[in-house]
């Protein structure tokens, strides 16, 4: 199948890169926000 747009291909490296951006960073960041308000914290504490 053609190519609609041409574009230089990326490396895999970089792929990877912004799999794992993509891909973890909103996972740490909601991690990191419930932590933030408390949500792991064990109730009545």
């Amino acid at each position: 199948m053609p190519k609609l747009r041409k574009e230089e291909e990326q490396s895999p490296i970089v792929q990877k890169l912004l799999l794992i951006l993509f891909g973890l960073g909103p996972i740490f960041i909601m991690g990191w926000f419930l932590t933030s308000k408390g949500f792991f914290n064990a109730p009545g504490t």
